[in-house]
């Protein structure tokens, strides 16, 4: 965790600019988007998204494949209703009664302590870690 930390602003930084702007997700925002990945995600997931991670294998619906989200959305990525579904937002109709963590909340519990920077709040700090992975989703599709 402590190797996160000076990544931490510089990432919510350079989310937030991307979004603001309208530019693409930078390398940066990619590569701390695959860190929270193999942080949060792989155990179910597996550890390139194919939805094969040892612990999603004993859901009676196995998570999805999400090296296939553009192909299986007409070849767009759904960014919105991928953020939906890490921040909470969206409830994951194959997961039942929600196998998959709310990252939003676990992200905000982790951020709230650290949001020291003034003018960087802890929804910001969570917003910039969920945009970080979700450009990573969108980084690994088929």
């Amino acid at each position: 965790m402590t190797a996160l930390k000076p990544k931490i602003g510089v990432t919510v930084v350079a989310v937030l600019s991307s979004v603001l702007f309208g530019g693409m997700a930078n390398a940066q925002d990619i590569s701390f988007g695959k860190i929270l990945f193999e942080r949060s995600c792989t155990v179910c997931h597996g550890t390139v998204g194919l939805g094969d991670g040892d612990i999603g294998q004993m859901f009676q619906e196995r998570p999805s494949n999400l090296q296939l989200l553009a192909k299986n959305n007409d070849g767009i990525f759904p960014l919105e209703r991928v953020y939906n579904s890490i921040s909470g937002v969206r409830e994951i109709q194959g997961h039942g009664d929600r196998n998959m963590p709310v990252w939003g909340s676990i992200y905000e519990a982790e951020a709230t302590p650290k949001a020291f920077h003034p003018g960087i709040s802890a929804e910001e700090i969570v917003h910039g870690r969920i945009l970080s992975l979700v450009y990573y989703l969108q980084s690994i599709q088929q």
